[in-house]
């Protein structure tokens, strides 16, 4: 779906990221842990790219535990600065090093941005083997380091300990270009060439440094077998041979090019090489921003699924029970009245013979009711009461419904406030509700009766004077001004088929048959068009009436979740949508 946007692209994933933050809670683990990543890779690196940025370039150092990471670090600070032992998975926190002007001024506060920047002092140890928050970086300033490079040490992307991977993969997704260290134990395991591949995805520069390889010939094979796996070239490959100096660490590793070109120290302090990789690192984190905010608004929409889903069964329930009940109960004086108001429009002879019709009506009526009570008593004025009917399949289907809903409480999976409102919904007041006499809702519905006679009008103007057989007419102009008005109360559609069956709810005994053939006259056609208006707005009616008695808290719940699901889910789909229109200006 193409959301149109106003806002500029850094508005629009800055907006992005704090609707993700608000998600989290809502999120399973696996969903939040994409939410967080996507979180730091606009707040970390888009929204500083997008600033001003100060000309710096990026390189990460990753891989594996115990391939050599830190020691490649150290090398190339030219100081040690990164703890590095035979033992391995000594840094649980970020180091960096910058030359001490690119550490200062412009450069100082592009970093900030992206993190949380603690100084190292000359000659100080950084503690980074002790565990520390996301985003840290200690930032060391040997005066060897090429200006414009910041270069990073990070955590092993395979370490067993959950914080370290997070911190490695919160400062992977902020950088212009990666350098994996990988060795002849390493280079085709999965789980690493998964990474690298979704590391290095949309295009984002890498480089890659087989460390102690036996020789140039083997190292440039397993690395053939490393990019078909990763399905995307390095910018360059490197190895450095097996030393055992290096490895007791009395000596700096040597990072050699495989295939010719600028040793890797030349190729990082490259200041026209460095803005291209910075924009090919712009482009990949845009395209993979924009890919991950769109599978989150997918995630987003997914876990609001069940509570869609819970309401749209409750409502949907709700309307059929309500509009089988409105079938019972369609009121036939309303179509009696458009059909006289109708005809007294098109003649004056239907007006000059409505009088005398409607005094005998009246004389019949009253007669009819005496007759009626001495037949039935007051009993049977309650039996043929419509209202009584009404409400009982109200209780009926209301009662199939709380049975059916039983089994959502045993198979609920979301959030414990909307499993007590469903238990409190299903609960004893429900059930005392359906056991107590009286009407369950009120059944006064001046506004549906207004609507079922208007539409009722429009339906006779379509049958008159076409619409109906000349001697039909003839009965119905007759019928209709003879019909007592207690005789046209309701007519009952039977479950025969809606229109095909019709009972009729008379006001009088005597005035029974002839609103029996008023309804006959009238033919199944019209009969079934009213039927279907009344049980479509008054069921409508008289489910909203049961929601707002029984299932008011549940149902603003699970709309509040799905409301909070949609408007999230919209707001990162604008931030993908502006990331669309970046591309295409």
């Amino acid at each position: 779906m193409h959301l149109h946007t106003s806002l500029p692209l850094p508005a629009a994933l800055a907006d992005a990221a704090a609707a993700l933050d608000a998600l989290l809670p809502s999120l399973d683990a696996a969903a939040a842990q994409r939410a967080r990543r996507l979180g730091e890779r606009l707040r970390r690196d888009l929204l500083p790219r997008l600033d001003a940025e100060a000309p710096l370039l990026l390189a990460a150092i990753a891989g594996p535990n115990n391939v050599g990471k830190s020691t490649l670090f150290n090398a190339l600070a030219g100081e040690r600065l990164s703890p590095a032992h035979p033992e391995g998975g000594l840094t649980k926190q970020c180091l960096a090093v910058a030359h001490p002007e690119t550490a200062s001024g412009p450069g100082q506060q592009a970093l900030a941005r992206r993190y949380s920047v603690v100084p190292v002092a000359a000659g100080e140890t950084p503690p980074v083997d002790v565990p520390g928050p996301v985003g840290r970086l200690y930032l060391a300033q040997p005066r060897q380091l090429a200006k414009g490079l910041v270069l990073l040490d990070t955590p092993d992307l395979d370490s067993v300990v959950a914080d370290n991977r997070e911190r490695t993969e919160a400062l992977l997704v902020t950088v212009d270009v990666l350098i994996f260290v990988v060795s002849r134990h390493t280079y085709q395991n999965a789980a690493l060439v998964a990474f690298i591949r979704e590391a290095v995805a949309h295009g984002r520069p890498w480089l890659v440094l087989y460390n102690e390889a036996p020789d140039a010939r083997l190292a440039a094979a397993h690395l053939d077998k490393l990019t078909r796996d990763v399905g995307q070239p390095p910018l360059a490959r490197f190895y450095s041979p097996h030393d055992a100096a290096v490895e007791a660490g009395t000596a700096a590793l040597r990072p050699l090019p495989l295939d010719g070109g600028p040793a890797l120290s030349a190729l990082l302090s490259d200041p026209v090489r460095g803005a291209g990789l910075r924009q090919q690192a712009r482009a990949a984190s845009l395209q993979q921003a924009q890919a991950e905010l769109r599978g989150m608004r997918e995630a987003v929409l997914a876990a609001a699924a069940e509570p869609e889903r819970l309401r749209s069964r409750l409502r949907d329930a709700l309307f059929s029970t309500g509009s089988q009940a409105a079938l019972h109960a369609v009121p036939a004086d309303i179509l009696v009245e458009a059909f006289r108001e109708e005809l007294d429009a098109r003649s004056r002879l239907h007006r000059w013979v409505r009088t005398p019709f409607r005094g005998l009506a009246t004389v019949v009526t009253a007669l009819g009711r005496r007759m009626r009570r001495s037949f039935t008593g007051d009993a049977g004025a309650t039996q043929l009461d419509p209202a009584h009917t009404v409400d009982g399949l109200l209780r009926d289907g209301l009662g199939r419904l709380v049975e059916s809903l039983a089994p959502e409480l045993s198979a609920w999976k979301g959030e414990v406030a909307g499993r007590r409102l469903l238990e409190a919904a299903l609960g004893e007041e429900m059930l005392r509700a359906l056991r107590t006499p009286g009407p369950l809702v009120a059944d006064d519905a001046p506004a549906d009766r207004d609507a079922l006679n208007t539409f009722c009008r429009q339906l006779v103007r379509q049958e008159l004077p076409g619409g109906l057989a000349e001697g039909a007419l003839q009965t119905v102009a007759t019928l209709v001004y003879s019909v007592p008005a207690g005789a046209a109360a309701v007519v009952t559609v039977a479950f025969g088929g809606i229109g095909q069956d019709a009972a009729v709810w008379a006001g009088t005994l005597l005035s029974t048959p002839l609103m029996e053939r008023f309804v006959d006259a009238l033919g199944t056609g019209i009969r079934r068009n009213v039927s279907l208006a009344w049980a479509e707005g008054h069921g409508r009616t008289l489910a909203q009436a049961l929601e707002a008695r029984f299932f008011r808290p549940l149902l603003s719940h699970l709309d509040g979740q799905v409301a909070d699901a949609t408007e999230k889910a919209d707001r990162l789909a604008r931030a993908a949508e502006a990331i669309a229109a970046e591309g295409a200006a």
